[in-house]
């Protein structure tokens, strides 16, 4: 219990992403149209990044003024230090971590794309191209890998174990060309790792380094 509570002292995010996350769960199990589920998983997607953005923007100048008001910090700011010193500060307490999550979107994205590439064929539906991406953006670098991972490793065991099925108990290749998908699960997937991600974060500290 003491891991979870401490743990937004270390994740800045933590909370706003957990109130978003509670937000997307309202509509995930609204009964409303897939297209409308749809645009508003975007647009939640688009509202969260640009909360994260103006948070790391409240924490960078609220740093500032709390040096900018104290004896002894207010020369690490210019005149006495170069600006430099301020933002790189800055960068690494208030910045580094979201900057990453966004990477990390963006190459589950690219990765999400290339797999339709080796596939032939478009093999997640419109809500997972918008979900999986979107709900990452609330793990920490590297742990999001961790929910990646587990995704697609139970999308690729389910594709496997169809395509063996098929190849030996029956000749009928249009199962083969039916789509597949994690899409029922990716939601609860991400709530159990969220929920775990203090308790686990607390334990290994490989999943802590952000480069």
């Amino acid at each position: 219990m003491n891991s979870f509570l401490q743990y937004p002292q270390y994740d800045k995010y933590f909370l706003i992403a957990f109130l978003f996350l509670l937000l997307t769960s309202i509509f995930y199990f609204s009964k409303i149209s897939e297209e409308k589920k749809n645009k508003i998983y975007l647009t939640l997607f688009y509202l969260t990044i640009l909360v994260f953005t103006f948070w790391s923007l409240f924490l960078s100048l609220a740093q500032y003024l709390v040096w900018k008001n104290h004896y002894f910090s207010k020369y690490l700011l210019p005149p006495y230090q170069k600006i430099d010193y301020y933002l790189s500060y800055a960068y690494f307490h208030f910045w580094r971590d979201f900057i990453f999550r966004l990477i990390g979107v963006l190459i589950i994205i690219i990765l999400m794309n290339f797999l339709n590439f080796v596939f032939r064929r478009d093999i997640f539906y419109d809500d997972e191209k918008i979900l999986v991406p979107y709900l990452s953006l609330f793990f920490r670098f590297p742990y999001n890998a961790l929910f990646l991972a587990i995704g697609f490793f139970i999308l690729f065991l389910l594709i496997t174990i169809k395509t063996l099925a098929i190849n030996i108990w029956t000749s009928d290749v249009q199962i083969l060309h039916k789509r597949e998908s994690f899409r029922q699960y990716w939601f609860y997937l991400a709530l159990i790792l969220f929920l775990l991600q203090p308790f686990i974060l607390s334990n290994y500290e490989f999943l802590k380094y952000t480069p």
